[in-house]
């Protein structure tokens, strides 16, 4: 009967509702966490990062944060341009990277600038894409700091001193939050 139908459809609206996942979607399927995930989790790297995106700076639009991965790696990263026509052509990343160096876990914060490599610039279609990733104009994977990157801190990763590299972090970023307000 319509009604058993019609009972059976609500119910299984109500079903999906519960679930969590939209209408004729999979649910997505979440990544098994890494070590390297798990120690930025542990000195909350994302939500102190965060910080950064939720206010409103004079001279720089910024943007994140987005967690990254590699096959040895994990990173939280911000970035940030500077406003303008022209500030497209340099893209700084703020970020927190747990990478492996023998055997061991290391957190290492640095500032990372990553030139425009795109071929054409095109202000509008740029203005969007750039709030979600910057891999496309930049060509950049957000992989580890190098020689050539700023690094603010590197310090092997300990679960007994966590909070010691959770304050560390949140003084880097209170410092750089200021250099971005004075600027």
């Amino acid at each position: 009967m319509k009604a058993d139908r019609d009972d059976e459809r609500y119910n299984d609206i109500l079903r999906r509702i519960a679930e969590g996942r939209p209408f004729g979607h999979r649910r997505r399927e979440l990544l098994p966490q890494t070590p390297q995930d798990r120690a930025l989790d542990r000195i909350n790297a994302y939500d102190t990062l965060a910080q950064l995106t939720r206010r409103d700076y004079q001279q720089v639009l910024c943007y994140g944060p987005k967690p990254l991965r590699g096959p040895a790696w994990s990173a939280v990263v911000v970035w940030f341009h500077h406003k303008g026509y022209h500030g497209y052509q340099t893209l700084c990343l703020l970020g927190v990277w747990a990478h492996y160096e023998d055997e061991r876990i290391l957190l290492s914060i640095a500032e990372r600038q990553l030139p425009y490599r795109a071929p054409v610039y095109d202000a509008g279609v740029y203005r969007v894409a750039i709030q979600n990733h910057f891999n496309l104009y930049y060509q950049d994977g957000g992989g580890p700091p190098d020689a050539g990157d700023t690094l603010l801190h590197r310090c092997r990763f300990l679960e007994k001193e966590r909070l010691d590299h959770r304050q560390t972090l949140k003084n880097i970023v209170a410092s750089w939050r200021q250099k971005l307000e004075a600027s």
